[in-house]
């Protein structure tokens, strides 16, 4: 105590006795590493997830920090290649040393990173892969948006809902396509759909017109097609031009003001499964939305708010807590419940990290992501 005293007197006098503002120790930072395809196809969802992630960072730090300590962000471009991915994650773990880690990238790369952070014994977040292998069977593994099966169940309602009874079905060739497909087929044939079409393609297909022209071939009267904001603009461009005037119906990867962009006018009365509800009266959306737009100079989409939530999330639970112990910050996440997000209302976690959540079908009107409908019911968007 003494020596304490003595130090502390010590640096109060400097200046040949003039007295100055104490220096005191500064705690070190909490890392959290956060991996986003910042270059390549997916470029535009690295930059959105990465500039939702620093807003959470300056929000939490603007607080007081994690535990009293300043959040730091150590970010790897992964290029949504699952051997980039699984090379950054190791780097994160082993080298950087980080207490977190946000995935910030498609399924592929996540399901890849997963497993060396769960190995670490890190929390892993995932911001919006949908595949439910990310985080199965993997104790520090989570997820912050929707699994792609609860969205194809989703998106089989909203086909039923719509009144159509026979429908087309689409899909891009990959994780994300296939865990879509897999809940919808699920849940069409408890509703009534008759699936009349179904082909693949693969990712960065361009042109769609001999599908689409087989597709209105088949009196499909609703079209369930998955794809990334640049296949989808492709999509629905070629659709209009080829008359075919059936609902088209898509899910988060459609949500970027790039896929509004790219497709202009044809974009049009397009639906989307997601979990970014612009419309909501939540502060906590309110509250993003206009700090995003502030920082990036444009619309926010889904990939950024899940960014965001994540980081929020995980902090929130270090916080509740009380130390970064990473079984008490895993178990209490697990524990957390009723959490008003940007990205919906998380109703509980499930054993598996997955939140149990709101899923909101946004409609463009106008050149604008707008509310069509929420889904609440437990048989829907339960995993």
């Amino acid at each position: 105590m003494r020596k304490v005293a003595a130090v502390l007197a010590g640096t109060l006098l400097a200046l040949a006795g003039g007295w100055v503002t104490p220096v005191l120790p500064q705690a070190a930072p909490v890392k959290v590493g956060v991996l986003a395809p910042l270059s390549g196809f997916a470029a535009a969802d690295g930059k959105s997830v990465l500039t939702g992630a620093e807003i959470a960072a300056e929000e939490i730090n603007g607080k007081g920090g994690l535990l009293g300590r300043r959040v730091e962000l150590v970010v790897y471009d992964d290029q949504a290649d699952p051997k980039q991915a699984v090379s950054f994650a190791r780097r994160l773990v082993e080298l950087d040393k980080v207490s977190l880690i946000l995935g910030g990238s498609y399924s592929g790369a996540s399901l890849a990173a997963a497993p060396v952070a769960n190995e670490a014994g890190i929390p892993f977040m995932a911001a919006y892969a949908v595949h439910p292998d990310v985080t199965r069977g993997k104790p520090y593994a989570f997820r912050m948006g929707l699994l792609g099966p609860v969205q194809g169940r989703v998106g089989a309602q909203l086909v039923h809902d719509l009144g159509a009874k026979r429908v087309a079905v689409l899909t891009i060739q990959n994780d994300f396509g296939r865990s879509l497909e897999a809940g919808f087929r699920e849940h069409a044939g408890k509703v009534g759909l008759e699936i009349v079409f179904a082909e693949l393609y693969p990712p960065g297909n361009q042109n769609f017109t001999p599908v689409l022209a087989r597709i209105r071939a088949s009196r499909a009267e609703a079209l369930y097609a998955s794809g990334y904001y640049a296949e989808a603009a492709n999509l629905v461009r070629q659709a209009k031009s080829l008359g075919l005037r059936i609902p088209i119906i898509g899910q988060e990867g459609y949500d970027s003001p790039k896929f509004v962009e790219l497709a202009g006018p044809a974009a049009e009365g397009v639906l989307l499964t997601t979990t970014l509800d612009r419309d909501s009266r939540n502060p906590e959306v309110q509250n993003f939305l206009t700090k995003y737009k502030a920082k990036a100079g444009i619309p926010a989409d889904m990939v950024a708010a899940s960014g965001y939530s994540a980081l929020k999330v995980l902090g929130m639970a270090v916080q509740k807590a009380g130390r970064l112990d990473p079984a008490a910050v895993a178990w209490t996440l697990k524990s957390m419940a009723n959490l008003d997000t940007a990205v919906g209302h998380v109703y509980y976690f499930t054993e598996d990290g997955d939140p149990v959540k709101t899923v909101t079908v946004q409609v463009v009107r106008k050149g604008e992501f707008r509310r069509f409908r929420n889904y609440t019911a437990m048989a829907l968007v339960k995993p």
